[in-house]
Protein backbone atom coordinates (compact mmCIF):
# COMPACT_ATOMS: atom_id res chain seq x y z
CA UNK A 1 0.00 0.00 0.00
CA UNK A 2 1.60 3.30 -1.03
CA UNK A 3 0.62 6.37 0.75
CA UNK A 4 -3.53 4.95 0.65
CA UNK A 5 -3.45 3.25 -2.86
CA UNK A 6 -4.72 -0.45 -2.20
CA UNK A 7 -3.87 -2.40 -5.43
CA UNK A 8 -6.78 -5.08 -4.48
CA UNK A 9 -9.28 -2.63 -4.07
CA UNK A 10 -8.33 -0.81 -7.42
CA UNK A 11 -8.53 -4.62 -8.97
CA UNK A 12 -12.20 -5.51 -7.53
CA UNK A 13 -13.42 -1.25 -8.61
CA UNK A 14 -11.89 -1.82 -12.67
CA UNK A 15 -13.62 -5.73 -12.32
CA UNK A 16 -16.35 -4.26 -11.16
CA UNK A 17 -16.37 -1.64 -13.68
CA UNK A 18 -16.09 -3.29 -16.44
CA UNK A 19 -17.97 -6.39 -15.87
CA UNK A 20 -21.06 -3.26 -15.37
CA UNK A 21 -19.78 -2.06 -19.01
CA UNK A 22 -20.05 -5.38 -21.04
CA UNK A 23 -23.71 -5.92 -19.38
CA UNK A 24 -24.68 -2.54 -20.56
CA UNK A 25 -23.14 -3.15 -24.00
CA UNK A 26 -25.02 -6.53 -24.23
CA UNK A 27 -27.99 -5.20 -22.58
CA UNK A 28 -27.79 -2.35 -25.36
CA UNK A 29 -26.72 -4.97 -28.76
CA UNK A 30 -30.03 -6.97 -27.52
CA UNK A 31 -32.08 -3.76 -27.78
CA UNK A 32 -31.28 -2.27 -30.72
CA UNK A 33 -31.60 -5.37 -32.29
CA UNK A 34 -35.23 -5.99 -31.24
CA UNK A 35 -36.21 -2.47 -31.88
CA UNK A 36 -34.29 -2.30 -35.45
CA UNK A 37 -35.51 -5.85 -36.99
CA UNK A 38 -38.68 -4.65 -38.36
CA UNK A 39 -37.16 -1.47 -40.28
CA UNK A 40 -37.93 0.11 -43.91
CA UNK A 41 -34.61 -0.70 -45.45
CA UNK A 42 -33.08 1.46 -47.88
CA UNK A 43 -31.26 -0.89 -49.95
CA UNK A 44 -27.86 -1.76 -49.90
CA UNK A 45 -26.05 1.13 -47.98
CA UNK A 46 -28.54 1.28 -45.15
CA UNK A 47 -27.11 2.10 -41.78
CA UNK A 48 -29.58 0.95 -39.90
CA UNK A 49 -28.81 -2.78 -41.02
CA UNK A 50 -25.13 -1.57 -40.75
CA UNK A 51 -25.76 -1.01 -36.86
CA UNK A 52 -27.59 -4.26 -36.47
CA UNK A 53 -24.81 -6.05 -38.11
CA UNK A 54 -22.54 -4.30 -35.56
CA UNK A 55 -24.85 -5.50 -32.89
CA UNK A 56 -25.25 -8.85 -34.05
CA UNK A 57 -21.34 -9.27 -34.34
CA UNK A 58 -20.44 -7.84 -30.85
CA UNK A 59 -23.33 -10.79 -29.52
CA UNK A 60 -21.49 -13.08 -31.59
CA UNK A 61 -17.84 -12.11 -30.51
CA UNK A 62 -18.90 -11.94 -26.55
CA UNK A 63 -21.20 -15.36 -27.13
CA UNK A 64 -23.46 -16.86 -25.59
CA UNK A 65 -22.65 -17.76 -22.62
CA UNK A 66 -22.19 -13.69 -21.93
CA UNK A 67 -25.98 -13.17 -23.08
CA UNK A 68 -27.15 -15.83 -20.91
CA UNK A 69 -25.28 -14.34 -17.66
CA UNK A 70 -26.43 -10.93 -18.27
CA UNK A 71 -29.91 -12.30 -18.70
CA UNK A 72 -29.69 -14.24 -15.28
CA UNK A 73 -27.52 -11.00 -13.62
CA UNK A 74 -31.02 -8.69 -14.70
CA UNK A 75 -33.05 -11.57 -13.71
CA UNK A 76 -31.55 -11.92 -10.59
CA UNK A 77 -31.49 -7.51 -9.62
CA UNK A 78 -35.27 -8.26 -10.96
CA UNK A 79 -36.03 -10.50 -8.49
CA UNK A 80 -33.91 -8.82 -5.68
CA UNK A 81 -35.31 -5.27 -6.02
CA UNK A 82 -39.35 -7.10 -6.31
CA UNK A 83 -38.16 -9.07 -2.96
CA UNK A 84 -36.51 -5.64 -1.06
CA UNK A 85 -40.23 -3.58 -2.44
CA UNK A 86 -42.37 -6.93 -1.00
CA UNK A 87 -40.59 -6.66 2.04
CA UNK A 88 -41.10 -2.55 2.49
CA UNK A 89 -44.49 -3.05 1.48
CA UNK A 90 -45.73 -5.97 3.45
CA UNK A 91 -43.64 -6.41 6.40
CA UNK A 92 -44.11 -2.47 7.30
CA UNK A 93 -47.16 -2.96 9.49
CA UNK A 94 -46.99 -6.03 11.64
CA UNK A 95 -47.34 -5.75 15.53
CA UNK A 96 -43.98 -7.00 16.16
CA UNK A 97 -42.68 -3.91 14.27
CA UNK A 98 -45.17 -1.66 15.92
CA UNK A 99 -44.22 -3.05 19.06
CA UNK A 100 -47.58 -4.11 20.42
CA UNK A 101 -47.66 -6.08 23.49
CA UNK A 102 -50.07 -8.96 23.00
CA UNK A 103 -51.31 -9.65 26.35
CA UNK A 104 -54.01 -13.20 26.43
Amino acid sequence: MVSGFNITRFKKATAVILSLLMIVVVLFSAYIITVKADHDCEGEDCHICECVEICIGILQKLGFNASVAVSVCAFSFITLFTVLMMEGIVLNDTPVTNKVRLNN
